[in-house]
């Protein structure tokens, strides 16, 4: 019985390659329509969203691609870590901003306790 460790994969040519990159592109809008749900604060759609990329992304690179096709992957991949970087940003600072209002329903609920007391 062969290991299974030792089985090599063949990398991804001709129209498989191009279905690759294809995919690439089709995650770069999934990420766009992510930033969209997180400008749009729709944060419960989001790890879903998530959870959706992240299993096209693992069968996007189930296979490695070519060299003549790793360049045009390379230049995809900077654009999703890219986007990646901004979507990042922007639920970060929606989280800095939910802190912050937060901290002020805190000190308003005080506020009023404290008059009504």
């Amino acid at each position: 019985m062969m290991n299974p460790s030792a089985i090599a994969k063949f990398p991804a040519v001709g129209r498989v390659a191009e279905r690759r990159l294809a995919a690439l592109d089709e995650i770069a809008c999934m990420t766009d329509a992510m930033m969209a749900l997180a400008a749009a604060g729709d944060w419960d759609a989001l790890p879903e969203a998530q959870v959706a990329r992240d299993a096209a992304l693992r069968a996007c690179f189930s296979a490695p691609l070519t060299d003549d096709n790793a360049l045009a992957a390379a230049d995809k991949i900077q654009q999703l870590l890219r986007q990646n970087e901004a979507l990042v940003r922007k639920v970060t600072e929606a989280k800095h901003k939910l802190s912050e209002d937060m901290q002020r329903s805190k000190q308003d609920y005080k506020a009023v306790s404290a008059y009504l007391a």
